[in-house]
């Protein structure tokens, strides 16, 4: 408020003030200024959890405006507050206490304040107050980390896993968990184990299960709080399911080998300690053990009960290999398997199959003879050829061989591509195991399938046009099924010019008359012509 003072003086010679009417009232405010510290930080233990921490405070001696706190913490003992990248920070203008939440479990953390007054765009920010160190409660801990099972026995398994990512706690237990069946979700269990850390990796080994047998395995995580002795228990691991192979009467028995130079035949029973009714798939499996490493060479699978016969040819003689016999008594459970070291003979007692002779083929299909001769030694034995044996694949595609079976000297191999090169192989089968079973293959034969006609050319269409001559365009066909070696275009009944490329010229026409043009693609070997397209 402003006031004005005027000085008067009277006729007795004094002075005399007089003050004039006051101004406008106008207000102001001064600026803020740095805050001092907060004062006497302190956590309150009785609201401190696993996730969160209650810290009250006093309010600055000076807070020189309106502050507002903003709360520091960060993972770590420390006696400095130093602001990092890995410190949190939580901002508010309500009066203590605060609490912060979203925590880490069993973590030690130190926490300080600082107040802060804004003037305009600029920050002035009071020292820290004290620092105060506190560590959350004991929880659960998280999810335990890639189950596996390293070893299965008949009666056994052994697992194997990682700890949680985040402990929560110490002297962390593990619940193994374990039930028949092939379960995917975690549900009761028939069986219970601890186990303690083993550094990074935990494992256990459970004994007394039932062999042939599927089983569901999965493990959790348990805390115990001091406070009250209760379990925190993780969430369930992934379940593993695993399979108990048979003891040393489930696997495939009596088994026996008959061996010549270029093949082996194989022939088992099923297992005794068998607990399921449904089909039996057995693996057979040859690997060659003279190279090095070991190598396998061919596999079958074979189903039933009942004896069988594998056989496979093609081997190398005087060579050694190793059978692999083992059987699938449901589900993909595998028994133990069973192995056979032998050699294979120096000689062969039938003579090597002839190349099959191709009588006929065509786009689709070959037509076969076949002949297997049979040697001085395969008479003496008796031995009759019951049926042939086809092997055909892509020639140069190192796929596996197709196989087809007949009794008669004539065959006919359908279903194949057109323009297609394959390899075709052929093996006699002797009526009698105990002869030489297979004779040695014949040299392979490779024979390309006919080639198919293109298909139309596309998009006919003129671009020059005259009273005497018209030039003809057209696209290549969408599928070709060789090498254009010409085309041919038709435009009088009877008479046809040739090109080379995809347009053609035309100028003997007469005036004002009607043409039908008909282009054709022509492939080379090929021996039926593309479709007509009409224009």
């Amino acid at each position: 408020i402003v006031q004005a003072l005027v000085k008067h003086t009277l006729t007795s010679g004094r002075e005399q003030p007089l003050w004039g009417g006051k101004s406008l009232v106008r207000s102001f405010t001064t600026l803020q200024g740095k805050p001092s510290p907060p004062r006497n930080l302190r956590v309150i233990e009785r609201d401190l959890t696993s996730i969160s921490v209650t810290v009250d405070w006093q309010v600055p001696v000076s807070p020189n405006g309106r502050n507002t706190y903003v709360i520091n913490y960060r993972v770590g003992s420390y006696t400095v507050a130093t602001v990092t990248e890995d410190t949190k920070q939580k901002y508010t203008r309500a009066v203590p206490p605060y609490t912060l939440s979203g925590l880490q479990p069993f973590t030690v953390y130190t926490v300080w304040v600082q107040a802060i007054n804004y003037e305009g765009f600029s920050s002035l920010e009071s020292e820290p107050s004290n620092l105060e160190t506190f560590k959350t409660l004991i929880d659960a801990p998280s999810q335990p980390q890639q189950l596996q099972v390293v070893d299965t026995q008949s009666t056994s398994v052994r697992l194997q896993w990682r700890p949680p990512l985040h402990l929560n706690g110490v002297n962390t237990k593990y619940n193994i968990m374990l039930e028949e069946g092939r379960s995917v979700n975690p549900h009761t269990h028939i069986n219970e184990f601890l186990a303690v850390i083993d550094g990074n990796i935990s494992n256990v080994t459970i004994t007394n299960l039932r062999e042939l047998n599927w089983y569901s395995a999965w493990i959790v995580a348990v805390n115990v709080r001091e406070t009250d002795g209760k379990q925190l228990t993780s969430p369930p691991s992934d379940v593993k399911v695993f399979g108990t192979p048979g003891g040393p009467l489930s696997v495939p028995r009596s088994v026996r080998y008959n061996v010549s130079a270029v093949s082996v035949a194989i022939t088992w029973e099923a297992p005794l300690n068998l607990r399921y009714e449904s089909n039996i798939w057995y693996r057979v499996s040859c690997h060659n053990t003279s190279s090095n490493p070991m190598k396998q060479i061919d596999y079958e699978y074979v189903s039933g009960k009942r004896n069988k016969l594998v056989t496979f040819y093609y081997l190398q003689p005087s060579t050694n290999y190793r059978m692999e016999i083992k059987a699938d008594v449901g589900y993909h459970l595998w028994t133990r398997s069973v192995t056979h070291e032998f050699t294979t003979k120096t000689e062969e007692i039938s003579r090597p199959c002839t190349t099959p002779t191709v009588t006929q083929k065509s786009t689709s299909s070959v037509d076969l003879t076949l002949y297997c001769p049979l040697s001085d030694a395969a008479n003496l034995h008796d031995c009759h050829i019951n049926h042939y044996s086809i092997k055909y694949r892509l020639h140069n595609s190192g796929n596996r061989f197709n196989r087809r079976l007949t009794t008669s000297s004539s065959f006919q191999i359908d279903s194949l591509f057109p323009f297609t090169s394959y390899e075709i192989r052929l093996t006699a089968v002797y009526d009698s195991f105990y002869c030489n079973i297979f004779s040695s293959p014949s040299f392979p034969l490779i024979i390309k399938t006919n080639p198919v006609g293109p298909t139309s050319p596309r998009n006919v269409r003129e671009t020059t046009r005259n009273a005497r001559n018209v030039v003809i365009e057209w696209n290549v066909p969408a599928y070709v099924n060789g090498t254009v070696s010409r085309y041919r275009v038709g435009y009088i009944k009877g008479k046809y010019m040739s090109s080379t490329s995809t347009s053609i010229n035309i100028t003997d026409l007469k005036p004002n008359t009607v043409y039908t043009y008909i282009v054709q693609a022509l492939v080379k070997h090929t021996l039926n012509t593309g479709s007509e397209q009409q224009i």
